[in-house]
């Protein structure tokens, strides 16, 4: 009978255990069981410690450890981990380093220091210990070179029960401390720890005072900061009152209290700050002080580049000064030809507002002129020039003008169509349209950036002015720059073709058509109203018509009196002699209406009541 064994990867550790009293503080014991060895001998043993991967312990740390064991085959899975285990403290790593140990009044000693790195304290920090001692005077006969001492041999000097050091404890929360009640005008050495319950840091690097005089403990009162030029400010201060003996506040460099700042940058606010100095040191600065100094006239444009030139136009854009000096107030342009052109020598100068826009487009040039450009920035003053030169028309390797220009006017459009020219020493990468209107004369620029697939372009109406005669070329443009511009194209109008229902004058008799027929169809109405009205009156009575002959005597106007309606005419004579005229009645004080007719005069009515009669008139003065 054969058995036969497959061997495989072990099983992980387990039962890890580590026991508190072999723990340190750089070092513990962990223990395991193994688990089985997969019919493979087991030759050795992982580690993983998940806070330092790199195996060494740290005082004072927490971890949690796990294990895996490998054979022949290969690892086993990890274990797993084990109870937080925290190793024990041990003394700070690093001591304080000294910022500064200066004399604060002539008996005492400002300390300042920097607390260790936290990952050098190895536990919970109690406090730092503060050690110095009175240097003796050396006899200047025989003096004797001073060694620089080992932290280890310091701190074995201080351990010594003889040791001539005097020690203060800090606590762990302050920064600062003084020494008091020292001797005058003695030398003293000061070193110090730091501590927790396992023991004391290295020391710091000795550090040597001299006590005596102190340092000022005022800073200098009132200062004031005054621009004098674009370069300079003056500063005006008081002393300080002296707090001791010893204390002085002259400044070394400057035997005055006013001081001048040369040798600034123009229209900067600057920030001043004072203090007094002796032989112990600096005292406090005073709070800062704004200054600004005045402006100047800036510096030169960065940079003058020129773009989109063509046979008559080109833009010129140039940069801020890297020196402004104060605040931008605009730029000066100016260019002229290098040549008089035909015989004149035009200068222009151009005055831009402002810090923006920073470019300007020129379109009086004539073609193959060269100009000479400059330009200035301007705050108070101008500040120098910066110049370029540029010769107006295509560069050589630009494209060549297309043909075959034509444009095509609908109602409310403009077609324009060409063909592609001579491509130049590179591709077409597009094409751009002018325009000129014929009440200017000047090319400008109407469209640009047209695909260079594209031959034709369309332009509303609506974006030209109406009534103005335009004429259009177009450029091909390549890397090298701008073509030579087409031929122009013939004049087309911008005026719009206006449908004839929205014309002025079919508005109008359109208006007139429909007052005239609404005036038949009133005046329709009318008549037939009348017809009908008149109608109703006559049917089934008759009107017994009656003359009467009238004769007036001595050539006077009959006086008529119709008593049915009570209607009086009264005839009034003329004098003889002509100078009176009869009055005549008015045509508004007497009433008819079809009423009347209607209801009153009948046939009966007039046979009844309406008698006329004749009356004479007496034509005598008296009447």
């Amino acid at each position: 009978m054969y058995l036969r064994l497959v061997a495989e990867r072990p099983a992980p550790p387990r039962e890890l255990l580590v026991p508190q009293a072999e723990v340190t503080a750089r070092g513990l014991w962990l223990q395991w069981v193994p688990g089985s060895d997969g019919a493979s001998p087991i030759r050795y043993f992982t580690v993983q410690v998940r806070e330092l991967p790199g195996g060494e312990l740290r005082p004072f740390t927490s971890y949690k450890l796990r294990l895996k064991a490998t054979n022949d085959i290969g690892d086993s899975d990890f274990s797993a981990e084990t109870e937080a285990v925290t190793t024990l403290q041990d003394v700070p790593g690093e001591p304080p380093s000294f910022i500064s140990v200066t004399p604060h009044t002539t008996s005492s000693v400002l300390i300042q220091w920097r607390p260790p790195r936290d990952e050098s304290l190895n536990g919970l920090l109690q406090g730092y210990r503060i050690y110095y001692r009175e240097l003796e005077y050396e006899a200047a006969s025989a003096p004797e070179t001073k060694t620089l001492k080992t932290p280890s041999a310091l701190r074995a000097e201080l351990t010594v029960a003889q040791s001539s050091f005097k020690t203060v404890n800090s606590s762990s929360t302050l920064t600062t401390y003084e020494l008091t009640h020292l001797k005058r005008y003695r030398r003293y050495e000061v070193l110090m720890t730091a501590y927790n319950i396992i023991g004391e840091s290295p020391p710091s690097a000795p550090v040597e005072v001299f006590v005596g005089e102190a340092a000022p403990a005022m800073a200098p009162q009132n200062v004031q900061v005054s621009p004098l030029t674009a370069s300079q400010l003056e500063i005006y201060y008081w002393e300080a009152d002296s707090q001791n003996e010893t204390e002085k506040t002259k400044v070394l460099f400057l035997p005055e209290t006013v001081v001048k700042l040369k040798n600034l940058t123009s229209h900067t606010q600057y920030l001043v700050s004072i203090s007094a100095f002796n032989a112990a040191g600096d005292g406090p600065q005073s709070s800062p002080r704004p200054g600004r100094t005045h402006q100047a006239a800036p510096g030169t444009p960065s940079f003058l580049v020129f773009s989109e030139v063509t046979s008559t136009t080109l833009n010129v854009s140039w940069g801020e000064p890297a020196a402004a000096n104060g605040i931008l107030q605009g730029y000066r342009v100016v260019y002229e030809p290098l040549a008089p052109v035909q015989g004149v020598s035009k200068v222009v100068t151009v005055e831009v507002k402002g810090d923006w826009p920073r470019w300007l487009k020129v379109r009086d040039l004539t073609k193959g002129v060269t100009y000479f450009f400059r330009v200035q920035a301007r705050t108070i003053a101008y500040g120098p020039e910066l110049q370029a030169n540029v010769t107006a028309g295509p560069a050589e390797g630009s494209p060549g003008s297309p043909r075959g220009l034509l444009v095509t006017k609908s109602a409310s459009e403009l077609t324009l169509q060409w063909t592609e020219g001579n491509a130049g020493k590179g591709p077409t990468t597009g094409y751009v349209i002018e325009a000129r209107p014929s009440d200017e004369g000047l090319w400008d620029t109407f469209v640009k950036d047209i695909p260079r697939s594209a031959t034709s372009y369309t332009v509303s109406l609506d974006k030209l002015r109406q009534g103005v005669t335009y004429e259009f070329r177009v450029l091909a443009v390549n890397h090298v720059g701008y073509g030579e511009p087409s031929s122009p194209s013939m004049a087309v109008s911008a005026q719009a073709e206006t449908p004839f229902y929205e014309e002025w004058w079919f508005l109008l008799v359109t208006a007139l058509s429909s007052l005239i027929v609404l005036l038949l169809v009133v005046f329709t109405l009318v008549l037939h109203g009348q017809n009908k009205k008149y109608k109703n009156c006559s049917a089934g009575k008759s009107i017994s018509n009656m003359e009467e002959s009238v004769t007036l005597d001595n050539g006077g106007f009959a006086a008529l009196e119709l008593s049915g309606r009570h209607l009086s005419v009264k005839n009034t004579f003329s004098k003889k002699n002509g100078t009176r005229s009869p009055p005549r009645p008015s045509p508004g004080g007497l009433r008819y209406s079809d009423e009347d007719l209607c209801s009153k005069y009948d046939g009966a009515m007039l046979a009844d009541g309406a008698d006329l009669k004749e009356k004479s008139v007496d034509a005598s003065e008296s009447e």
